[in-house]
């Protein structure tokens, strides 16, 4: 990428303290029934906002908010709301007194190129593979660090591989800006990217064009096995102990990957982080590919061994600091507290294997829950049991899941309602990569809204997203590629070195960081030493304007969160059903008899229709608390199995379909995710569970699938019992 002149870099830092006057907006977009908010500054002489379409016609308008402060910019604000602007379009803002705000879209898959970029950007930093022109684009170029002839350096030397012992170690991902490779950074990027598709596969179900694309397997798990694959040969077979970082001895300079072979590379010291991270990466990574055995035979189990025997070595090393040799001057990544990395490995063992010592180690290592980042990953455990705890109950208490995630949660929505900016990120969130710790921070809301379905986590969820992409005191989008006004200088060597002026698109900047420790290096000044202002979009900036794969993590989870848990919008909702329709199917498709085989029979159906109609479902028939029958197709997510739960609920309280529930809330003018009098963290009035009727005896059980949209999942249920009973459409 081509560096900017010293005066026209003066500009531009200037003109970033000048954003402050300008409206702040997510200039991606937005999904339809999204909250949507923009930030208007105290400059501006109206009251009121309008929405702009691309015509110049006002399409809305209304009060801007009372005017708030905003302490990390400094800035006194007011809030412009426009949540209920959901036609699909490119729209502006208008404020008397300032410009036309940048321009932004409204449409249903406002975030499907930003994810898939966001996830491709881990393609761009693969080492030891060329990037072909067919994959790469205008940022191909040839492999480098190859990584098949790694040397043991003396701080990792043992009897069984002595200092100078040489390793395979190919393949992973370069770490950031530099062409090394850490295991515990890797550990909390991989593990998010594979959260990403355990909770939500069916936004990674198209392909984003690279090599592995069309191989019958998503590319996201592709993408990660990359990196799994590398991180498997960090780990020394003698004794189950694991390097912690792959490294030059000094970083490269700015020169393109295949430039900058010209040194030894080492396996540097053994560390109790790096053996933990692992553990817990390997068994979730076991986890969650154990559906694709097909493609890779034997390496689900392969991963959960390798996962247990790190475990040994840490529980045998639990003081094992890593600290940079001193002819290592490399990224430390050390981390002196470590009960949190025990418990995130604890929690992945414990799901995986049910094994007492995992559950005890659990209950020994347990402390508050923060905001997960590399040096802090005990909220990463909460995610997994969170997701499992299904499965997991009644060995591990669902109620204490849910309720240490809520009270963060809380905490961080409470942040934003009370900010001007609306935005969970206090003065103290402003470190070396505030822009990830917000993305996490949206993460962890996301957990608790997926538990309990609380607006106001989903809204700040939203916020977040929006800050990253424009809605900040700098009034860039930090996102690479996205937006009217993306970073475009960012310290990231291919970027740098590549001749091309456009940077590596999908990289998330490391964003405003107070610390300045890169200032004695950069030709320019940071603009200001307000936490939120204190950014330069320039390739010097390590401190504020670096990459790296574990910031870009959150960014793949929160678009692919919010993509899914976004309501659809009200135009595209299908329309409701006649409830005598609904009643009807009720009393023809009933029982003379109901048990076990008749069960197994519906439930082998209705995986065979979904199978042959290519989709992907969980089923559960039960008979009282019984169950008869319970599949989860491959690939189905775990939480399929709450969503059943919270249906199953609805039927035996209502006696009729949840499907029907839903339309007779739709049509009374109600809203069927609240339902006055329930607990919507129990009840479920979305379509897929139908009442087992036996003629004579009344309500006995449930046929309940999951995995589609409700009026898909209730007419799958439909469309087997009306084959299996011989009834007439």
């Amino acid at each position: 990428m081509r560096r900017l002149s010293i005066p026209l870099l003066l500009l531009a830092a200037g003109s970033a303290a000048a954003q402050t006057a300008t409206i702040k907006v997510n200039q991606v977009g937005f999904l339809p029934q999204a909250h949507k908010l923009a930030v208007v500054p105290q400059q501006a002489t109206g009251t009121n906002f309008e929405v702009i379409g691309a015509d110049g016609k006002t399409v809305f308008s209304a009060a801007l908010g009372a005017p708030g402060r905003w302490e990390p910019s400094g800035e006194t604000v007011r809030v412009a709301d426009f949540s209920a602007l959901a036609q699909p379009g490119t729209y502006r803002l208008k404020v008397a007194g300032l410009p036309l705000s940048d321009p932004f879209t409204v449409k249903p898959d406002a975030y499907r190129a930003l994810g898939d970029a966001a996830l491709k950007a881990y393609y761009f930093n693969r080492s030891a593979i060329e990037i072909d022109a067919r994959h790469g684009g205008a940022w191909a170029r040839p492999a480098g660090h190859p990584d098949d002839k790694v040397l043991v350096h003396v701080s990792a030397a043992s009897s069984a591989r002595p200092e100078g012992t040489v390793l395979s170690s190919p393949k992973g991902w370069y770490d950031a800006g530099d062409y090394n490779k850490y295991v515990v950074n890797s550990g909390i990027s991989t593990y998010t990217l594979l959260a990403a598709f355990e909770h939500y596969p069916g936004a990674f179900r198209h392909d984003i064009a690279i090599p592995e694309s069309g191989n019958g397997v998503p590319d996201i798990l592709d993408e990660a096995m990359w990196n799994l694959e590398w991180m498997l040969t960090m780990q020394d077979p003698n004794d189950g102990g694991v390097y912690h970082k792959l490294t030059n001895q000094r970083f490269d300079g700015i020169v393109m990957p295949h430039a900058g072979n010209r040194t030894p590379r080492y396996v540097v010291a053994k560390s109790t982080a790096a053996a933990l991270d692992f553990a817990a990466t390997m068994a979730t990574a076991g986890r969650v590919l154990a559906p694709y055995e097909k493609q890779w035979p034997g390496m689900s189990a392969r991963m959960l061994a390798a996962a247990e025997s790190a475990w040994r070595w840490a529980e045998a090393n639990p003081k094992a600091v890593f600290k940079n040799p001193k002819d290592v001057a490399t990224g430390e990544y050390g981390d002196d507290k470590l009960d949190d990395e025990f418990f995130w490995a604890a929690a992945e063992l414990f799901i995986a294997t049910g094994k007492d010592v995992y559950a005890k180690a659990l209950r020994t290592h347990d402390a508050p829950l923060s905001t997960p980042s590399w040096g802090n990953v005990r909220a990463l455990g909460w995610i997994s049991l969170a997701q499992q705890r299904e499965r997991l109950a009644p060995s591990f208490d669902r109620a204490r899941i849910e309720q240490r995630i809520d009270g963060l949660a809380a905490q961080l929505a409470e942040t934003s309602r009370n900010g001007g900016y609306r935005v969970p990120m206090a003065n103290k969130d402003f470190v070396w990569g505030s822009n990830a710790v917000i993305l996490n921070q949206a993460m962890m809301l996301l957990q608790a809204y997926r538990l309990n379905r609380k607006p106001d986590y989903l809204v700040a969820a939203q916020s977040s997203l929006d800050y990253v992409l424009g809605r900040n005191a700098t009034g860039y989008s930090f996102v690479t590629g996205f937006g009217t006004r993306p970073f475009m200088h960012p310290h990231h060597r291919p970027s740098m070195a590549d001749g091309v002026a456009a940077p590596v698109p999908g990289w998330l900047s490391g964003g405003p960081n107070p610390g300045q420790q890169d200032k004695k290096d950069c030709p320019v000044p940071y603009p200001s030493m307000r936490p939120a202002l204190s950014y330069i979009d320039h390739d010097c900036s390590y401190a504020a304007n670096e990459v790296a794969i574990n910031w870009n993590a959150p960014l793949v989870y929160v678009a692919a969160a919010l993509s899914t848990l976004t309501p659809s919008p009200a135009m595209n909702q299908p329309p409701t059903m006649s409830l005598d329709v609904l009643a009807r199917e009720e009393q023809l498709l009933q029982f003379d008899r109901f048990d076990q085989a008749i069960a197994s029979a519906i439930g082998a159906k209705v995986v065979e229709r979904a199978r042959a109609n290519r989709q992907t479902v969980t089923v559960q028939i039960k008979q009282g608390d019984t169950v008869l029958f319970s599949q989860a197709m491959p690939g189905a997510s775990p939480d399929h199995m709450d969503w059943i739960r919270r249906k199953n609920n609805l039927v035996k309280r209502t006696g009729h379909s949840s499907f029907y529930t839903h339309n007779e809330v739709r049509q009374g003018g109600g809203d069927h995710d609240a339902i006055p009098g329930l607990d919507m963290r129990d009840y479920a009035a979305h379509g897929g569970a139908f009442p087992v009727v036996v003629r004579g005896q009344g309500l006995v059980g449930t046929i309940t699938v999951s995995g589609l949209p409700g009026p898909d999942d209730h007419g799958l249920v439909v469309a087997t019992l009306k084959d299996y009973l011989k009834v007439q459409p």
